[in-house]
């Protein structure tokens, strides 16, 4: 006698069907990482911007707030801000918290001489302040006058 045989197909899938779909499936998702990638990871950098750029405001705010005060307080109030913002190139602390870090730019006094074009000039005795800062990648300038 012969076995009995079920005719028809058995339930599932086949190792060849599970291993070709397994390929397709990592080719597609190769293609969709390689598409999309960059712009996930680049999509936080708006939001950093503002952030930092926020900071960076109120690290200025809090040296014109320390500037009204020495105006108020002090007789010589450029010179004392001055010398409370710091030199060039230093990384400082006194306008913000020790976490957050800005670096002193531009810290002299200038003036603007009279005449046809008008540009700054360095001048030591210049009524005028000229404060840039540094946070991360971002610059801002204040001026400050007697």
């Amino acid at each position: 006698m012969k076995p009995i045989r079920k005719k028809g197909k058995d339930r599932g899938f086949t190792l060849l069907e599970v291993i070709i779909t397994l390929v397709v499936a990592a080719i597609l998702a190769a293609m969709l990482v390689s598409f999309m990638g960059t712009g996930v990871v680049q999509s936080a950098n708006p939001v950093l911007q503002a952030r930092n750029g926020a900071y960076l405001n109120q690290i200025m705010e809090n040296m014109t707030a320390d500037y009204k005060y020495l105006m108020s307080t002090n007789a010589t109030p450029l010179n004392t801000f001055s010398t409370r913002v710091g030199d060039v190139n230093a990384s400082r602390t006194q306008y913000s918290d020790a976490q957050h870090p800005y670096t002193i730019v531009e810290n002299h006094r200038i003036s603007f001489p009279s005449g046809s074009t008008v540009t700054e000039q360095a001048d030591a005795n210049g009524k005028i302040l000229k404060v840039t800062i540094r946070y991360q990648d971002l610059t801002l300038t204040a001026l400050f006058t007697e």
